[in-house]
C-alpha cells in the first residue's frame, strides 16, 4: 500500500492499494474506526458497484461480532426523485439489500431522502437540517461517477450546495435506462449537496477500475469546476481520504 499526503496535512491522504478487494478492506476499515471511535454519529455511504466489497468487508465484522451500527445514524446519500424505497430501482432499496439490512443498523437510525414528497424543497431543507441536528456528518464515503459526479451531485453543480432536487444528465438517464426497462425513466434525483459534504469531519473517496483513471486525475489535480463536481474535494484536502486500486491510480504517479 503506498501513501501520500496525510490527514492534517495540507494536501489529502491517498492510499493506493493493489486492487479492489483491498480497496474496499481499507474503506471498511475507516468505517469501522469511526463508529467505534463515534458511537451516535452520523455517517454516509454510497450506492453503485464500488462500494459493495466494503459492505461485504463491514457486514462481516458485524456478522463476527466485532462492529456495531446499534447507535450509527446513517444518512442516504441520493434517490431517484418519485421512485419509492421499495421500487425495484430505488438507490435506497439497493442500499437496504446490499448494507443497510445484513448490517442491523436500526431502522429509525437510518434516514432516507424524501424523493416522494409533495414538497421537495421543503422535504429537501428538512433533511439538511436532520443532518445539522445529527451534528453533521462524522463521515462521508463517496463514490466518483465517471462524469465526476459524487453523491448525484452532476456536473454544473456548485461547491456549496445543499442537499436539493436538481436534472440528471443525458449521461445519467441513459445510464438508468438499462435498469428502468419498460419504464419512465427518472430525469430528476434529491441528493445531499456538495456544501454538505465538503463539512463533514471526516471524507473518503473510493475509487477503483482504469476507466476512471482521468475522472479521478481531474478531481485532484483538475482545476476546481462544476463540470467536474469532485473537484471541489480539494477544498478539504486536510480531511480527505481517496482509497485508489493500482489501476485507477495510474495517472496519480
Amino acid at each position: 500500500m503506498a501513501s501520500v499526503g496525510a490527514v492534517g496535512s495540507a494536501e489529502p491522504q491517498i492510499l493506493i492499494v493493489p486492487d479492489y478487494d483491498a480497496m474496499s478492506r481499507a474503506a471498511a476499515d475507516i468505517v469501522a474506526q469511526t463508529v467505534m471511535a463515534h458511537p451516535g454519529a452520523a455517517i454516509s455511504v454510497p450506492t453503485g458497484s464500488t462500494p459493495v466489497g466494503m459492505f461485504e468487508a463491514l457486514i462481516e465484522k458485524v456478522t463476527h461480532g466485532d462492529l456495531s451500527f446499534d447507535h450509527t445514524q446513517l444518512f442516504c446519500l441520493d434517490e431517484y426523485v418519485g421512485v419509492t424505497a421499495d421500487d425495484p430501482n430505488s438507490l435506497t432499496g439497493w442500499l437496504y439489500d446490499n448494507f443497510l439490512t445484513a448490517s442491523r443498523i436500526p431502522a429509525d437510525n437510518i434516514h432516507t431522502l424524501p424523493a416522494t414528497a409533495a414538497d421537495l424543497t421543503a422535504a429537501a431543507a428538512s433533511y439538511e437540517a436532520d443532518i445539522a441536528n445529527a451534528g453533521g456528518l462524522e463521515l462521508a464515503v463517496l463514490g466518483l461517477g465517471g462524469n465526476g459526479h459524487i453523491a448525484y451531485n452532476e456536473p454544473g453543480s456548485p461547491g456549496d450546495s445543499r442537499t436539493r432536487v436538481l436534472n440528471l444528465t443525458e449521461e445519467s438517464i441513459n445510464q438508468a435506462r438499462g435498469y428502468f426497462e419498460g419504464q419512465s425513466v427518472p430525469t430528476q434525483a434529491i441528493t445531499v449537496g456538495v456544501g454538505t459534504l465538503l463539512e463533514a469531519r471526516r471524507i473518503v473517496l473510493i475509487v477503483s477500475g482504469a476507466s476512471k483513471a482521468d475522472v479521478l486525475h481531474a478531481a485532484l489535480h483538475g482545476p476546481q469546476t462544476p463540470d467536474v463536481p469532485a473537484s471541489f474535494l480539494q477544498r478539504a484536502p486536510e480531511k480527505l481520504t481517496v482509497i485508489a486500486d493500482e489501476a485507477v491510480a495510474a495517472r496519480l504517479r
